[in-house]
């Protein structure tokens, strides 16, 4: 039984939050960083979650499944260059302990504008914020 509880008023942030992050990003693309990171996380729920979503979107099964892998292991056929590069980034800025790698960054800006750059950093931040309080209240 799960005895942790968080105040509502925090959960109501963290929700009024996340529904504005991303603006700009294709729905496809965010639930994609979404499934990477809680991946990397280890949140089940959300791995989940994430993954329904994008099935609803359309994705195809191998896709889903290959995002639990590192994007540089993944067939070069199931993601664009531009996705992959999302996707690289969403990995280090998940993964603290590698740093961000300057090539990474460099390769995200040569994809997507400055503005929608902004908006991924935001979808991985919240999606990790979301991550660990699934997994501090499991």
């Amino acid at each position: 039984m799960n005895d942790v509880r968080l105040r509502p008023e925090f959960l109501r942030s963290m929700e009024d939050f996340d529904g504005e992050v991303g603006e700009g990003l294709k729905p496809g693309l965010k639930a994609m960083v979404r499934l990477r990171c809680s991946h990397i996380n280890g949140d089940a729920y959300s791995v989940r979650m994430h993954s329904e979503e994008l099935a609803r979107l359309g994705a195809k099964p191998h896709l889903i499944a290959a995002l639990g892998r590192p994007v540089k292991l993944m067939r070069e056929d199931l993601v664009t260059e531009a996705q992959a590069a999302v996707l690289r980034f969403a990995e280090i800025l998940t993964d603290p302990p590698r740093g961000l790698e300057v090539e990474a960054r460099e390769e995200v800006r040569r994809h997507l504008s400055a503005k929608a750059v902004g908006a991924l950093v935001e979808v991985i931040a919240i999606t990790n914020a979301w991550n660990r309080v699934t997994r501090g209240t499991e």
